[in-house]
């Protein structure tokens, strides 16, 4: 049997479903498609999708007033629902794989003379913006290898990490190479962080750090995070685990703002911003957990155990010598907890990178709980 689409001719083959079947999948050489009206098409393409059935190799073309989706076994649902068939010797043309990101880089630096050697092979992405640094030799051509990394990994803005983050108010030190427009939107793990890349930090690379506390903060209970920013810690917890309440203290004033605008914008509830220095603003006795992400954090272990309503979780971060970890971090938490009358009854610690020569980013999971008070 033949059946015409645009002009060019390709068998098809029935309906399987309610035919008689052998109880296996066919395989197929590498040419059928279903082919299904544009209306059912998004339908029919995630049911393909579901069950891996789709050829990547080949493109979802339009002919004749329907979509060809190309497949590389015969699908095993019922597609009568969608109107929809299979087609064979579709003759879909090949996709065209986009180069690696490094290899159009190269070809956009080249295509600058840029020097071999001089630009960095390694960046950051925060939403449409790329972060770089750019190595003392590298300096005369800044301008050029911006370009380059803007077209080459498609941003809209190309900026310069200088020198890191700086104060107690981690403030970026950041140069715009190329593009413009610093604010954006950065999408990670299900959670959106409105932020500007000149004025805010955010580390892409902490992605597993922020989304692993959610799976262990269970409904119901109370979180106080002490260094929340634009939310690192806080929105995914709020949108995964669903707690009472989130208090989150900041007092960098533009980094509240996004934190409250980022609370909007994941749509979430039960989370309570406050402005200022959490040892004004952290509530006392309320707390399941205390999220201690800032490098500092050993100055405010007194405040996270007066946020604890009993026996509860500190999640500590500090930079410590790798000769030092975990001994050190935990002396420290130990210390904290019998000045409160309370003891460390579970630790985990994990090292999230390295952060220098030596240094590296430790976190601390200790649960603590209450010891007996002598006369």
């Amino acid at each position: 049997m033949r059946g015409e689409a645009g002009g060019s001719s390709y068998r098809y083959r029935g309906l399987y479903r309610g035919e008689k079947q052998t109880g296996r999948r066919t395989a197929v050489d590498g040419t059928d498609a279903v082919e299904v009206p544009p209306r059912s098409a998004a339908a029919v393409l995630r049911e393909l999708s579901s069950s891996d059935l789709v050829d990547p190799t080949r493109r979802i073309s339009k002919r004749g007033g329907s979509v060809l989706i190309p497949v590389r076994a015969e699908p095993e649902v019922d597609l009568s629902r969608y109107g929809a068939r299979i087609v064979q010797d579709a003759r879909l043309a090949p996709r065209i794989r986009p180069r690696d990101p490094k290899a159009r880089l190269i070809a956009e630096l080249a295509a600058r003379g840029v020097p071999p050697g001089i630009a960095p092979m390694k960046w950051e992405r925060i939403g449409d913006v790329v972060v770089i640094r750019v190595p003392p030799e590298g300096q005369a051509h800044a301008a050029m290898i911006a370009e380059a990394c803007g077209l080459a990994l498609r941003a809209r803005t190309v900026v310069e990490d200088r020198s890191g983050i700086h104060g107690s108010l981690r403030t970026p030190d950041i140069r715009v190479l190329w593009g413009d427009g610093t604010e954006t939107v950065h999408s990670e793990a299900g959670v959106r962080y409105r932020l500007d890349v000149a004025q805010v930090m955010f580390s892409s690379g902490n992605i597993r750090e922020r989304t692993r506390i959610s799976a262990h903060v269970q409904r119901g209970e109370v979180v106080v995070d002490l260094f929340a920013g634009i939310g690192y810690f806080t929105l995914p917890i709020a949108v995964r685990s669903r707690p009472s309440a989130i208090y989150a203290c900041e007092r960098n004033p533009l980094s509240f703002r996004y934190l409250v605008e980022n609370v909007r914008l994941n749509r979430v509830e039960g989370v309570i911003p406050l402005l200022g220095d959490c040892r004004r603003t952290a509530p006392r006795g309320v707390a399941d957990w205390v999220l201690m992400g800032h490098f500092d954090a050993r100055e405010y272990l007194d405040v996270a155990f007066r946020c604890l309503r009993g026996k509860g979780t500190i999640v500590y971060h500090e930079l410590c010598p790798k000769e030092q970890v975990p001994e050190e971090p935990i002396r420290r938490i130990a210390e904290a907890a019998r000045a409160n009358w309370m003891q460390p009854v579970r630790v985990e610690h994990r090292i999230v990178k390295s952060y220098a020569p030596g240094i590296v980013h430790v976190v601390v999971h200790a649960g603590v709980a209450p010891t007996m008070r002598h006369p």
